[in-house]
């Protein structure tokens, strides 16, 4: 199933990238009114930067850093919101939300996470999925602290310059919390199905952005197994509301460097793809 290795990109999960990526780099408007566009992958290995002197110079020129979400400094913040958007207000066993033949490899996975079976019981079943994938990627050594996005973040923080969310985390965790049940057991379900093999699916996404190839992630990451509840939440109505973001920053003087997930970059509802359709110029720049 492609669900998973799509879903991935929209959580900004763990890959891992070589040193000689050249991920893709758009241009949108000129002079001081520019919005830079980078696809991101949010969470990589430590290692040696990732940044192309191109991509690097956009950086150091935007006035702004315009990013998807802001996560809170405080972890309690981010506890208080999954508190009273990820839980259930009562407990239903997690066994029953997946299909009878996935229950055994469910259990083995609950069994080696190190949470207890009442843990995911409690869980809303958009979040057991996300839960799932998180626990096995980040036993594989992945660090989401040397992501793209947080390192961007952090260097703006240094350079003293301004910070623009697109999105709140609790906006960000209600785009799951809305999805019919119906597709929250579907997400379950595929990160059942797909235990063991989301690693290996994700280095072709790697190779895709490393070489800053679109097209690619298009072909190999088609959304096709997402319901349309699904894709219009988690990318139409997203990638519109950004493409409008561009639209209204372009009208007044400012230099931005957007950096958001490279799943928002591809396909027909893509963001370069709507701002076409705004009649607004795009130039690959890398």
């Amino acid at each position: 199933m492609l669900l998973i290795r799509r879903l991935l990109l929209a959580l900004a999960l763990l890959f891992a990238a070589p040193v000689w990526a050249v991920p893709a780099l758009w241009q949108v408007g000129s002079g001081d009114r520019t919005v830079m566009l980078y696809g991101t992958i949010h969470a990589l290995p430590n290692g040696p930067d990732w940044l192309t002197p191109a991509a690097a110079s956009a950086f150091a020129a935007a006035d702004a850093l315009v990013v998807e979400v802001v996560f809170p400094d405080n972890p309690a913040e981010m506890a208080g919101a999954l508190g009273r958007l990820a839980l259930l207000p009562a407990p239903s066993p997690i066994l029953d939300r997946v299909p009878t033949d996935l229950r055994p490899k469910l259990a083995a996975l609950i069994a080696g996470s190190g949470l207890p079976a009442s843990a995911f019981d409690g869980m809303k079943s958009w979040y057991a999925a996300i839960t799932l994938v998180q626990l096995e990627l980040a036993r594989a050594g992945l660090d989401p602290a040397a992501g793209v996005d947080v390192t961007l973040i952090a260097r703006a923080r240094a350079a003293g310059r301004r910070l623009v969310p697109l999105e709140s985390v609790e906006g960000q965790l209600k785009l799951f919390d809305a999805l019919p049940e119906a597709d929250q057991r579907l997400l379950l379900a595929a990160a059942v199905a797909e235990s063991g093999d989301a690693a290996g699916q994700l280095q072709a996404l790697v190779k895709a952005w490393e070489a800053g190839d679109v097209e690619r992630i298009l072909k190999d990451f088609d959304d096709s197994s997402l319901s349309p509840a699904m894709h219009e939440a988690l990318f139409r109505r997203r990638n519109a509301a950004w493409a409008d973001w561009i639209a209204n920053a372009l009208k007044a003087p400012g230099r931005h460097f957007m950096a958001v997930g490279a799943a928002h970059m591809a396909g027909p509802d893509s963001v370069i793809a709507m701002l076409g359709a705004r009649g607004i110029a795009v130039r690959r720049v890398e």
